[in-house]
């Protein structure tokens, strides 16, 4: 199940917790979904930190901390905490835990997807799109109803013209 798991960083919770949204997220039957314990600790303000809250309570959002017993964790740990970018943030602990436990990552940051890309290869970086598209296949919403999430969620209007920019429609993007 380890290549199932999705490590959420703050800004993905925030994004769909603003929104009310938290649940497209939570309770994947394909993935099994985390939050590092970094990255749950700075969801600070509601509606996201309440539907964080409550996916925890719920056991559909589980939160995974650095094994501070296994060396390579905290090695890994530590090279991330190295860069300015990440250092002592939830980024950091999301990186580690996906590059020692083989999970993806789930981001929306340019900086983060970044590394994970660089680091883990494409098909361990998960975004927005991806959350909508894993949704609309597992059937917790209909195509329309993704579209008008997308429309609704903070990072909406950028993804919406990165989807444009490149000759497609969101329709299309989240139904592949």
């Amino acid at each position: 199940m380890a290549g199932n798991t999705v490590i959420l960083d703050a800004c993905l919770v925030i994004t769909f917790g603003n929104a009310e949204a938290l649940d497209t997220i939570a309770g994947l039957r394909l993935h099994h979904v985390a939050i590092a314990c970094r990255a749950a600790g700075e969801v600070l303000w509601p509606p996201a930190a309440d539907q964080l809250a409550g996916r925890i309570a719920d056991d559909s959002i589980h939160v995974e901390a650095i094994d501070i017993d296994v060396a390579a964790e905290q090695q890994a740990l530590a090279r991330f905490d190295a860069s300015p970018r990440f250092r002592n943030r939830g980024d950091a602990e999301v990186l580690a835990l996906a590059a020692t436990r083989g999970w993806i990552v789930g981001s929306d940051e340019v900086a983060i997807r970044r590394v994970a890309f660089e680091e883990f290869g494409a098909g361990r970086v998960a975004g927005t799109l991806d959350f909508l598209k894993w949704a609309v296949g597992e059937r917790r919403l209909t195509l329309d109803q993704a579209v008008d999430l997308l429309r609704s969620l903070d990072v909406g209007p950028a993804l919406l013209r990165r989807i444009a920019a490149a000759g497609q429609t969101p329709e299309g993007v989240l139904s592949t």
